[in-house]
């Protein structure tokens, strides 16, 4: 699991990102209180929410593309040295006073360009920095810094915001992002000059595009992904899981904990607090599955199982039940995680995989608005516990079709 740690690119890597993500975590917090505390209100923070969203979705492809021609790290580099600039340009603005509007679309628009730029390629990077044979421990240890950023962010955000003021957080961020881009400096990965025996045979194994084809266009690639088993399923996987998950984590679980649960925001938190801790042991856990006979197989009924747990969350409405089937979910949900992203990262060819990874973050993207709007809708003429177990049977039912597949079973 550590060993990973031992080589100097991956713990310069893991070191910047962790600080990077613990200042996006600060920055969530800092940013609406900025605003209502400079007149905004809620409908404006709500439009720049919006754009900022918006342009980070649109640019998801312009990000695989420019990681597949110039390389995931100088994408990397770039995005977070620019998003510095930003968030410092914000703290200018902020110190000023009143900020106008347009002037917080301004500093949106670009932030969230360059977040859908750098996604894609923090996706791709990892096997220029590690050795193939430390891709399922270097996921597993970036899935676990990602949940632990989590929780470690917001809650400096939101000590800074209460004893100090917002400029502070944007000012931390703006440094960790700095922090970023110097550790991502001063890696030097090799990028693959040929395609690798795992490229070769899981092309020729998933009937993918021809020898002669470079995968120089997108068209290419779309070609590709649809050809591919593995792609098109992680796809598939992708956007099915986020159209249940958001939904049910950011509106259903808050309205299941106020009305049937009768616990209010406590006991959500504590059922948070659930999901995180089986994140972190799903990812301890995550590359011994790479190591056993039938592994896709085993994944295949590791993410009907995630389907399942969803699906007891609402069973006797009670709190130690409901975290309890958040804790496993969220365990089985990062060991497939772990499986599924350190397979794509070996199949996939290397000139493609910045652009494959940003058909999977587009998947992510485009799910998540629809499933809080969905699920918002739905509950008012629902109760929170249907939309919970039908959540669970999407679940499941998107990794069932994974049976129709032999090379997807035989991963």
């Amino acid at each position: 699991m550590l060993a990973p740690l031992r080589e100097r690119r991956f713990a310069l890597y893991l070191i910047g990102q962790m600080l990077s993500q613990v200042g996006d975590g600060i920055y969530l917090v800092t940013l609406p209180f900025v605003m209502l505390n400079q007149g905004g209100g809620p409908a404006n923070l709500g439009v720049v929410l919006a754009c900022y969203g918006a342009a980070r979705l649109a640019f998801f492809p312009v990000g695989g593309t420019l990681v597949d021609r110039l390389g995931a790290r100088p994408v990397m580099l770039a995005a977070d040295a620019l998003r510095a600039l930003v968030v410092l340009g914000f703290v200018v603005l902020a110190a000023e006073g009143r900020i106008p509007l347009w002037a917080m679309i301004a500093v949106a628009v670009p932030f969230g360009i360059l977040g859908g730029i750098f996604m894609p390629a923090s996706f791709a990077v990892l096997p220029q920095i590690v050795r193939p044979e430390s891709l399922a421990p270097g996921n597993s240890l970036i899935q676990i810094m990602q949940s632990t950023s989590r929780i470690v962010g917001p809650g400096l955000g939101g000590a800074l915001v209460g004893s100090l003021n917002s400029g502070v957080g944007l000012l931390i961020d703006a440094f960790t992002f700095l922090v970023s881009s110097l550790t991502l400096m001063a890696i030097r990965p090799s990028r693959p000059a040929v395609e690798t025996a795992d490229e070769t045979a899981a092309r020729h194994a998933d009937g993918g595009v021809q020898d002669g084809d470079q995968l120089r266009t997108w068209r290419s690639v779309l070609r590709y992904a649809a050809s591919s088993p593995l792609v098109r399923m992680n796809l598939l996987t992708t956007l099915v899981f986020n159209l249940a998950a958001v939904g049910l984590i950011d509106v259903a679980l808050p309205s299941f904990a106020q009305g049937p649960l009768g616990r209010g925001a406590l006991g959500f938190g504590v059922m948070m607090t659930g999901l995180g801790a089986g994140s972190v042991i799903g990812a301890l856990l995550g590359p011994a599955l790479l190591r056993l006979r039938r592994r896709g197989l085993i994944a295949l009924c590791l993410g009907i199982a995630e389907g399942l747990a969803l699906m007891g969350i609402p069973v006797g409405s009670s709190l130690v039940v409901a975290t309890a089937a958040l804790f496993t979910a969220a365990s089985l949900q990062a060991v497939v995680n772990v499986f599924y992203m350190t397979m794509l990262q070996k199949s996939v060819p290397a000139r493609a995989l910045g652009r494959v990874m940003s058909l999977l973050v587009t998947c992510a993207g485009l799910a998540y608005p629809a499933s809080a709007l969905l699920t918002g809708s739905v509950l008012g003429t629902v109760d929170p516990e249907v939309v919970i177990i039908v959540a669970g049977l999407g679940v499941s039912a998107a990794f069932s079709v994974g049976f129709l597949s032999r090379p997807y079973r035989n991963l």
